[in-house]
């Protein structure tokens, strides 16, 4: 496409290097050293690729949700392009060499130090204070979701499942990070990102998603929608901590801070200082450099309610999954792209 062509500046040739993640759409992203830009010749990329043509579909919406987004705090699409034939359609996105902040978190011996946390949800609040200006819901928020770029800052990734304010369509996301309306199919709003925000808060700081000892997830998903529990605040916590938490996980989606107001409460005030967070990546500008070739770590009583009101909801929502919280199995997946292939001028 012209668009891809244009935004890639001229680059030509793509080699792929490694996969870097799957979504759940069926889409894989991976890593591609670019020729014609950076120092020595090559630059690195990311290409998020998907050959079902349900996913390509998915892959061109979330092309057009990015193409109307400018924020240092969403991750951008550089461009795009069809394989001849139709076969496949690749989203060409900025490389952030830190991975996400569920990789942060493994690294960092399975969670992350309260200033980390701090930061990283300042990032991410700034990221949904500027889609709540937009009228954009990211529907999908957590730590798989969360990516760091070369300068440490975290930024939203992974828009396939958002959608503007007030639009009609199937309400999407992960279910331990849903907030109760979703849960219930009534409403995905900006009220759901902040929950969903509280929810990775608690993610990187214990090294566990919300619910984990929840047995299934039709259990869990009773549990979020239609009882009066939110998930348990890390007790190590600082009260600051727990107070912001306490604005983002409250029920009724309207009595959640706004992310806006989130960004004023004290635990987050001192965000960006500086102090909270030592920056460790730097943006390799080849594959010769070692931050290429660093290695991961390996990786209350429910209510009654009647079931002809619940069930087929939770059953819905649970899809295949059977336990908490493995909710992005590897299981199943296909590398597709695997070759140099030639990028359009």
């Amino acid at each position: 496409m012209a668009h891809g062509a244009a935004t890639i500046s001229g680059r030509r040739e793509l080699t792929r290097l490694r996969t870097l993640g799957q979504g759940a759409s069926g889409a894989v992203v991976s890593l591609f050293a670019a020729d014609g830009g950076g120092e020595d010749g090559q630059s690195l990329v990311a290409v998020k690729s998907a050959s079902a043509a349900s996913a390509q579909a998915q892959l061109r919406r979330e092309e057009g949700i990015l193409a109307s987004l400018c924020s240092p705090y969403v991750l951008p699409c550089l461009g795009s392009r069809a394989i001849a034939g139709g076969g496949e359609y690749q989203l060409f996105l900025e490389f952030a060499p830190g991975g996400s902040l569920a990789d942060e978190v493994e690294r960092n011996g399975g969670s992350l130090e309260e200033g980390a946390v701090r930061a990283y949800a300042a990032d991410v609040a700034r990221g949904l204070a500027y889609l709540q200006g937009e009228s954009m819901v990211h529907g999908d928020v957590k730590g798989r979701n969360v990516v760091i770029v070369a300068d440490g800052r975290a930024k939203l990734a992974d828009f396939g499942c958002a959608r503007s304010v007030g639009s009609a369509g199937p309400i999407g996301g992960t279910p331990a990070f849903m907030a109760p309306e979703v849960a219930r199919g009534e409403d995905q709003g900006p009220a759901a990102d902040v929950w969903a925000l509280g929810c990775t808060v608690i993610e990187i700081a214990t090294g566990r998603a919300p619910w984990s000892g929840v047995a299934d997830v039709i259990a869990a998903l009773h549990l979020i929608g239609y009882t009066d529990a939110v998930p348990e605040v890390p007790k190590h916590l600082s009260a600051e901590a727990k107070d912001f938490l306490d604005k983002c996980l409250r029920r009724r989606a309207g009595d959640r801070w706004t992310a806006a107001e989130l960004l004023e409460h004290p635990f987050l005030a001192l965000a960006g200082c500086g102090c909270d967070v030592e920056v460790k990546w730097v943006s390799p500008k080849s594959t010769l450099d070692a931050a290429m070739w660093e290695v991961d770590s390996e990786d209350e009583e429910e209510d009654n309610v009647p079931e002809d009101c619940t069930t087929e909801r939770m059953k819905a929502l649970a899809g295949s999954y059977s336990v908490l919280p493995d909710w992005e199995s590897d299981d199943g997946w296909m590398n597709v792209l695997s070759c140099q292939s030639g990028l359009p001028r």
